[in-house]
């Protein structure tokens, strides 16, 4: 666990509690932050899916770092005398794939916060055949095309 020592001289943002907080959100090769306001210290959580990298700042200071590929993995820091954990992951597989990433921050063991990012979209509307087939026709056109330009290289090559 991490001690984080607090400013003497807090911004008035921090001081009024207006701080604006940055937006969610997931990026493919940048990874994916999740941000939660905690008595006007921003706390942020930083994640790859990639490389399995997961890391916790508050107010940009480094408090937790930890390398994890398990569906949930849980980091626990101090804020102002209080212990916060924080769990970032996904719930299941199949949210995994659909690439819906969770947060959930805890101040002891009271749930205070939590987040989630869709990187897909909306994975909760109805399985559509359609949308189905235009995202994979590109797909199909590009096989396709590579595999008969293959295919005549190969045949040119060994007759």
């Amino acid at each position: 666990m991490n001690t984080i020592k607090q400013p003497e001289n807090k911004s008035e943002n921090q001081q009024e509690g207006n701080r604006n907080m940055p937006e969610s959100s997931l990026k493919m090769f940048k990874g994916g932050n999740f941000y939660f306001d905690v008595n006007g210290q921003q706390v942020r959580v930083w994640f790859s899916s990639f490389s399995g990298k997961e890391e916790i700042y508050v107010n940009e200071a480094l408090v937790s770092s930890n390398r994890s590929w398990r569906k949930i993995s849980e980091h626990a820091f101090h804020l102002e005398g209080e212990t916060y954990r924080v769990r970032v992951g996904v719930r299941n597989w199949s949210e995994a794939f659909k690439g819906i990433y969770i947060a959930e921050l805890y101040r002891g063991k009271e749930l205070i916060d939590e987040d989630e990012i869709n990187m897909i979209g909306d994975a909760k509307e109805p399985f559509s055949w359609r949308k189905f087939g235009i995202g994979l026709l590109p797909w199909l056109i590009g096989g396709f095309i590579v595999g008969f330009l293959g295919s005549k290289f190969a045949f040119s090559l060994f007759s």
